[in-house]
C-alpha cells in the first residue's frame, strides 16, 4: 500500500462524511449493496430526478466474470464465483465515484459507466491483487475482456482512459505506467479496430486520424455525422410519416437538433415558452426592413449547459439563454415546436393536474370507483380493451394527424361494445395478476367468479399500487431550480414522454396519451439511443435498405456539423462562441472541421494578386493566416514593405508556385523545376515550418520512437556483435533524434531551424543558367 492510495481513500472517506453517507455499506453474498443504504448519486449531484442513479453494487461485474472465465478455462484455472469486491476494491471504487461527483463534477451517469464500471471490470480481473499491485498482465487481461464483452469498443476505451487518468495519473499503482499495456491479444487485434475508430470520434483535443494528404480534407472528421446517416436521417424526418405517437415527437426534436445545434441536454430542456421575437427600427422609428436592414428576428429560449454559474445553494440550477435562430430556420423551428406542443397538450394537462393534487389520477376522485376497463388504460395506457378489433377508420386517421379526439372517438366505440363483447384477453390476463380485489359497482368484493365487464377499482388502492410497485413510471413532479430561484416544473418543458409506454413500439396496439397517467420529461438517453447503433433505432424502423437500417448517428455530431458550417460559411468566431453559449473563442475552434481549402476560401486577396497563379494564390492566403513561415516568406514580406505588393506579388508567384505538406509540417519553397535535395524529409533545414495541424505530432512522435529505438539498440549490443559503420548510424540517429526533439517543442507557425541548412539548390548552380555554361560537375581526371 502506497501513500498516494491513502491520501486518495482518506480523501474519499472525509466527502462521505461531509454528506452524511455511509462509507461501510452492508452488501450481500454476490455485493449488491441493500436499498436503505444505497447512495442516490443524482441526488447528491444536485440533479432532479428521475432519472435516478444508484450506488447499489460492490460486486464483480457479471459479464466481465463471464468472460474471464471463459478465458481461465482455456488456460486450466478453476473459474470465479460472483461475490462482493475486496475491501481495498470497494475503498478505491467508492472514493472514485465521490471524486468525479463532487470534486470533478462530473455527472452521475459518467461516474458509473465510463469511470466505475471500467474500474470494477479490472477489480474482476485483479484476483488477489490490490489496486497498488497492479500487475501489466492483469491491465491488459481487463483490456482484452472489455474488447470481448463490447461491441462497439467503447467499454475498452474507458479501460484505458480509467488506467491513464486514474491508476497512472495519480499514481495509484506501484508499477505505473501501466497503460501502455492497453493492447490487445493477438486474437483480438480486429476488435481493437473499433477502440482506435471510437477515439478518432470522441470529442478530445487528441487526434488520432491519420494526416490530411489533400486540401479537401476535413479536420477531425471523425467527428462529423456520416453523409449516409445524415441525408438518411433528413430524409426520414422529412418526409416519413412517424408510425408512433412518440416518433412524432422525435421527429421534431431531431429537426431542431439539426437547426439549432443544441446539446442533447439543451435540446430535451428547451422550455415550452421558447420564442422570443426581436423588432429592429430604424433612427426615425421605421420597419429597419424598409432601409434594408432586418425588422424581425426570432431567438430560441434555452437553458445552456456546462456553465459556471449552473451550480446553486441548493444543487445543480438551470442557467437561462437565448440562441437566435437564422432566417432560413426560423420557420422550421417554429413548425417543429409548434407541433410538439400540439401533440403534448393532453400530456402536460394531466402533468398539471398530478403536480398540483399530489396525486397520481386526479381526474378521479379518490374514494371513487373506476370501471376495470378504464383502470387497466390509464394504467397501461393501452386503448384497446374490447375483445372486439379497433375500427380501423379511426386508427388510421389517428395515424396520420395524432390528433387525441379520434382517441376519444375509439374510446366511446369500445365502451358501447362491452357489454355485449366483453374485455380483451390481455386486459383480463393482466388483472389476474393484481394483488386488489375488484369491486361490484356499489363497491362489494365479488364472490366467486368476477365479471370483468361489470368490475370496478377504488383509485385510491389502484394509486397506493402504483407508488409500490411502479416507482420507474411514476411522472416527473419535481420542479428545477432556476438561478434566478425560482422554479420550473416539467410542466412549462416543451418534450414530455409517456413514460415507458411500449403498446406502440413493441405490440403494435394505440396509446392512449388522454389517460395514461405515467408522464415525463423527454431524456436525453432516449435520443441518444433511438439514433444510436441500437437494434431498434429510427434509422431501422424508417430506412429503405438494409444498409440504410444500419445506420446509427452520435446526437453531439449535429452540433460539430453545424459549428463547422458556420466556418465554412465565414461567420466570426466571437458569433459562433456566444451562439453555443462558450467562454473561449478556443473553444469553437474545436468543432472547427474545415478543410484547409475551405479555411482559405474566406480569406479575400488583397488587390493586385488576382493575376498571380492559384497556386501562388494560395500560398498568399496561408502567408496572410500566418500558416507558414520560412525563408521565402521573409523574403515576400521585406519586399512587401521596401517596394510594394505588385513586387512582392511577383516575386511570390515566381518563388512560391505551391504549397507543400511533409510529414513534418509545411514548406513554400519551389519544387516544380528543382526537386528537393532531401526528398521532403526537413530535418534541419530552414524552409520547414511548424503547422497548426494537430495530427502531425502524432506522426512526430512515431518517428522519434522510431530514432529512439534504432539508438537503443545499437548501443545495447555488444561492440562484437554490431555492423561496420555502427558509428556512423548511430551519429546518423542521434542527429535525426535531436532534430525531432526541436520540432516537437516549436510552436505552430514557426521554424524549427531558422538558422539551419538551406538545402534547397537551384540547377542553376550544377549547370549554369543557360545550355552554353560550362557544366559544373565533378569529372574523373
Amino acid at each position: 500500500m502506497n501513500d498516494f492510495y491513502l491520501r486518495f481513500i482518506d480523501n474519499g472517506k472525509s466527502l462521505a462524511e461531509l454528506r452524511g453517507l455511509l462509507w461501510y455499506l452492508p452488501v450481500d453474498d454476490v455485493g449488491k449493496v441493500s436499498k436503505a443504504a444505497r447512495w442516490d448519486l443524482a441526488t447528491l449531484c444536485g440533479l432532479v430526478t428521475p432519472p435516478y442513479f444508484w450506488h447499489s453494487s460492490l460486486g464483480y461485474d457479471i459479464n466481465a466474470l463471464d468472460a474471464l472465465n471463459v478465458l481461465r478455462e482455456q488456460q486450466n484455472l478453476p473459474g470465479l464465483a460472483v461475490q462482493p469486491l475486496p475491501e481495498h476494491w470497494r475503498d478505491f471504487y467508492q472514493a472514485t465515484l465521490l471524486n468525479e461527483l463532487l470534486v470533478k463534477r462530473n455527472k452521475p451517469g459518467h461516474a458509473l459507466l465510463n469511470v466505475g464500471r471500467p474500474l470494477r471490470i479490472i477489480a474482476t480481473c485483479a484476483d488477489s491483487e490490490a489496486p497498488w499491485d497492479l500487475t501489466p498482465a492483469t491491465i491488459q487481461r481487463a483490456y482484452n475482456i472489455a474488447l470481448d464483452i463490447g461491441s462497439s469498443g467503447k467499454i475498452a476505451a474507458n479501460i484505458s482512459m480509467v488506467v491513464r487518468t486514474l491508476i497512472d495519473g495519480l499514481h495509484i499503482a506501484d508499477r505505473s505506467p501501466l497503460s501502455k499495456h492497453c493492447f490487445a491479444y493477438p486474437n483480438q487485434s480486429s476488435s481493437e479496430d473499433k477502440v482506435a475508430q471510437l477515439k478518432r470520434g470522441n470529442n478530445t483535443y487528441r487526434q488520432t486520424n491519420k494526416l490530411r494528404a489533400q486540401l479537401s480534407d476535413r479536420k477531425g472528421a471523425a467527428k462529423l455525422p456520416s453523409d449516409k446517416a445524415f441525408w438518411e436521417l433528413v430524409r426520414i424526418i422529412f418526409t416519413k410519416q412517424p408510425k408512433t405517437f412518440v416518433d412524432a415527437i422525435r421527429f421534431n426534436q431531431i429537426k431542431v437538433a439539426i437547426a439549432c445545434g443544441f446539446r442533447v441536454g439543451e435540446n430535451t430542456l428547451l422550455p415550452l415558452d421558447w420564442a422570443r421575437w426581436h423588432e429592429y427600427l430604424a433612427t426615425d422609428g421605421s420597419p429597419a426592413g424598409a432601409k434594408g436592414g432586418i425588422s424581425r428576428s426570432l431567438s430560441v429560449r434555452n437553458f445552456a449547459e456546462k456553465q459556471d454559474e449552473d451550480v446553486g445553494t441548493e444543487g445543480i440550477v438551470l442557467v437561462e439563454n437565448t440562441q437566435h435562430a437564422p432566417s432560413i430556420f426560423e420557420d422550421l423551428i417554429s413548425e417543429a415546436l409548434g407541433e410538439v406542443e400540439r401533440l403534448t397538450t393532453p400530456l402536460r394537462e394531466r402533468l398539471r393536474l398530478q403536480i398540483t393534487s399530489g396525486r397520481l389520477m386526479p381526474e378521479l376522485a379518490s374514494d371513487a370507483l373506476a370501471p376495470a376497463w378504464d383502470i387497466y388504460s390509464r394504467v397501461t395506457g393501452s386503448l384497446e380493451f374490447t375483445s372486439l378489433p379497433m375500427p380501423k377508420d379511426l386508427v388510421e386517421k389517428y395515424r396520420e394527424t395524432f390528433d387525441s379526439k379520434y382517441l376519444d372517438e375509439i374510446r366511446q366505440w369500445q365502451i358501447d361494445r362491452i357489454r355485449t363483447h366483453g374485455l380483451s384477453h390481455n386486459c383480463l390476463k393482466y388483472f389476474n395478476k393484481w394483488p386488489i380485489a375488484p369491486r361490484r359497482a356499489d363497491g362489494s368484493l365479488f364472490v366467486g367468479t368476477v365479471d370483468w365487464r361489470k368490475a370496478h377499482f377504488r383509485v385510491s388502492e389502484v394509486e397506493v399500487l402504483i407508488q409500490n410497485s411502479m416507482a420507474s413510471k411514476l411522472p416527473d413532479t419535481k420542479a428545477f431550480l432556476l438561478r434566478d430561484g425560482e422554479r420550473l416544473y416539467s410542466t412549462e418543458l416543451m418534450f414530455l414522454m409517456p413514460i415507458r409506454a411500449h403498446i406502440e413500439s413493441r405490440n403494435g396496439g394505440l396509446l392512449d396519451i388522454n389517460r395514461y397517467f405515467a408522464v415525463g420529461r423527454a431524456s436525453s438517453q432516449d435520443l441518444q439511443f433511438h439514433l444510436g447503433g441500437g437494434a431498434n433505432n429510427i434509422f431501422s424502423r424508417y430506412g429503405q435498405t438494409d444498409e440504410d437500417r444500419a445506420l446509427s448517428l452520435n446526437t453531439h455530431s449535429l452540433r460539430h456539423l453545424q459549428n463547422a458550417e458556420l466556418f465554412r460559411l465565414g461567420v466570426a468566431d466571437t458569433i459562433i462562441t456566444k451562439r453555443f453559449n462558450r467562454h473561449s473563442v478556443a473553444q469553437s475552434y474545436v468543432y472547427d472541421h474545415r478543410s484547409l481549402a475551405e479555411d482559405l476560401a474566406n480569406i479575400d486577396l488583397p488587390s493586385g494578386a488576382e493575376d498571380m497563379a492559384p497556386r501562388a494564390q494560395e500560398t498568399l492566403k496561408m502567408i496572410m493566416a500566418k500558416k507558414i513561415r520560412g525563408p521565402i516568406v521573409d523574403e515576400f514580406l521585406k519586399i512587401q514593405k521596401d517596394l510594394g505588393d505588385d513586387q512582392a506579388f511577383s516575386y511570390l508567384s515566381a518563388e512560391a508556385d505551391g504549397l507543400h505538406a511533409t510529414p513534418f509540417g509545411f514548406c513554400v519553397n519551389s519544387f516544380t523545376v528543382d526537386p528537393c535535395p532531401k526528398h521532403l524529409e526537413c530535418y534541419d533545414c530552414r524552409h520547414l515550418t511548424r503547422s497548426p495541424i494537430s495530427e502531425e505530432n502524432q506522426n512526430l512522435q512515431q518517428l522519434k520512437q522510431r530514432m529512439i529505438d534504432v539508438v537503443t539498440v545499437i548501443e545495447t549490443s555488444p561492440p562484437q556483435a554490431r555492423n561496420v559503420g555502427w558509428q556512423n548510424q548511430l551519429k546518423h540517429a542521434q542527429s535525426r533524434l535531436e532534430s525531432l526533439e526541436k520540432i516537437l517543442v516549436t510552436a505552430p507557425g514557426e521554424r524549427p531551424f531558422p538558422d539551419g541548412k538551406d538545402l534547397y539548390n537551384p540547377v542553376e548552380n550544377k549547370r549554369g543558367s543557360t545550355i552554353l555554361d560550362e557544366p559544373q560537375i565533378w569529372r574523373p581526371m
